[in-house]
């Protein structure tokens, strides 16, 4: 049997990024009502909750695949069938001590989302909190980075929850049969073939480009236009004291806003709901840097803000993301003025092109040997490019549910680099937007005037709107 589907260059690139003081998972937050998922004695119904789990999961066939590092560890890892799945070492429970308080489950929640995903099984974890206040329960998803964006996470949550409270009748005696894992001989056989594509590469790109130069021309053309603009501003930021070398620890905060609200605001300023968070998240940097002293000496911080790609209906998991550098104004006192700044760099970017240069490198890497990705990835761990990571994900509109249990509020988080010390996801779900704050606890250790500080520009942009 052939061997399993090779990772990209950029899915590979966050298996290198990993390492104890880095976990590269994506991760979510969902707060659910409890009653249905308790059975009489209120206890949780863990049995039903991973049968449910095992029959949703062939909808995901990724979901049961483990990451076989490839030959010599230069030919591009790939996924195969994990024979000895067990569904018990995905979906396990944490109880929290009375009064199970949200301060408790940020703490658990921080603990949980410190330790990497085990590499010999399939990089998943739905982590069930329960002993919550007011009868609630909590789904803590960790899912790692080089197998999905934060698009795909989102979809992934629409295919294991229902849309309506009564979920749909499945078999009681579904079980899965993992396809025939490659023989070594086979898989080496793949790699080698997958190393001399390799090593073709640079030949057969300059044979394309001159049997298509036309072509050629066009397409270094429109990279070329992206790019010079970004030189000519400078691809170098000024690190502040967000950007020390972060410790194993790891501090979860939530933000929460009305959709509606937010939305609104968008319409009246002229902008979009991603500049909008932009300019909450700048008002955030303003007072942290502010109580820190230190604006006197950073005007703006930078900020990279992942764009999906191919966001179709038939989109599979993967990473499909390229991404918007985006200078956040600090030094404005007004938050409109860092709104009109902000639509107006966003706008200006996506004219120019400039969301392309990432995924055009990432094309003119793969394929690539592992080594030298590796290599490049060590390098981002003490990156001078960018100050923190901001992403917004739309979600569904409206309620989803599990096993009948209302998601009543689910928070995104995305995954620190080496001197990264925060980094903001936003999720629109059922008229919220909510915000996951994800810090490192030594580096970052006001990261509740941070917080305060997003608050603050929301209610005060939204304020504007009415007036």
């Amino acid at each position: 049997m052939a061997a399993g589907a090779s990772l990209s260059v950029l899915d590979a690139a966050f298996l290198h990024l990993e390492n104890d003081r880095t976990p590269m998972h994506l991760a979510s937050i969902g707060i659910f009502e409890g009653a249905p998922l308790l059975d009489d004695a209120g206890a949780l119904r863990l049995p039903e909750l991973r049968e449910l789990m095992s029959y949703r999961l062939q909808l995901v066939p990724r979901l049961h695949q483990r990451v076989q590092a490839g030959l010599w560890h230069q030919a591009p890892p790939a996924w195969e069938d994990d024979k000895s799945f067990d569904i018990g070492n995905h979906v396990w429970e944490w109880k929290l001590p009375a009064p199970g308080d949200e301060t408790q489950l940020l703490d658990a929640c921080g603990e949980l989302l410190a330790q990497p995903l085990d590499r010999s099984r399939p990089l998943w974890e739905l982590v069930f909190v329960t002993g919550l206040s007011q009868g609630r329960i909590a789904v803590v998803e960790k899912l790692h980075h080089a197998m999905a964006d934060g698009i795909s996470t989102a979809e992934l949550a629409t295919v294991l929850l229902d849309l309506v409270p009564e979920p749909p009748e499945r078999p009681r005696d579904y079980h899965w049969v993992p396809g025939q894992v490659p023989t070594r001989d086979e898989r080496n056989v793949h790699d080698l073939v997958a190393l001399a594509e390799t090593a073709f590469h640079l030949p057969a790109w300059i044979g394309w480009s001159v049997t298509h130069p036309v072509r050629r021309v066009r397409s270094l053309f429109r990279l070329g236009q992206a790019l010079l603009p970004m030189l000519s501003t400078g691809l170098v930021t000024r690190l502040s004291s967000l950007n020390r070398q972060i410790g194993p620890l790891r501090a979860v905060h939530l933000v929460r806003a009305d959709f509606t609200e937010v939305h609104a605001t968008a319409r009246a300023h002229g902008t979009t709901v991603n500049d909008v968070v932009l300019a909450a998240v700048t008002g955030g940097l303003r007072a942290i840097l502010a109580e820190r002293g230190e604006l006197r000496d950073v005007s703006k911080v930078q900020a990279v803000v992942p764009v999906g790609l191919d966001s179709g209906s038939n989109r599979t998991m993967g990473n499909r993301l390229s991404a918007l550098f985006v200078p956040l104004p600090v030094a404005e006192k007004d938050p409109e003025r860092a709104l009109a700044t902000i639509s107006s760099t966003t706008e200006r970017q996506k004219e120019q092109h400039r969301e392309d240069v990432p995924s055009v490198v990432l094309r003119l890497l793969d394929p690539t040997p592992q080594g030298i990705v590796a290599g490049a990835t060590h390098l981002l761990r003490h990156q001078p490019i960018f100050n923190l990571v901001v992403t917004n994900v739309p979600g569904p509109a409206m309620p989803l549910y599990l096993m009948g249990a209302r998601l009543l509020e689910a928070f995104p988080l995305v995954p620190l680099l080496g001197n990264q010390g925060l980094s903001v996801a936003a999720l629109s779900y059922d008229g919220r937007l909510t915000l996951g704050v994800y810090s490192d606890p030594e580096s970052v250790p006001d990261i509740d005037v941070f917080c305060e500080g997003v608050s603050a520009t929301l209610a005060y942009l939204s304020a504007r709107r009415s007036r």
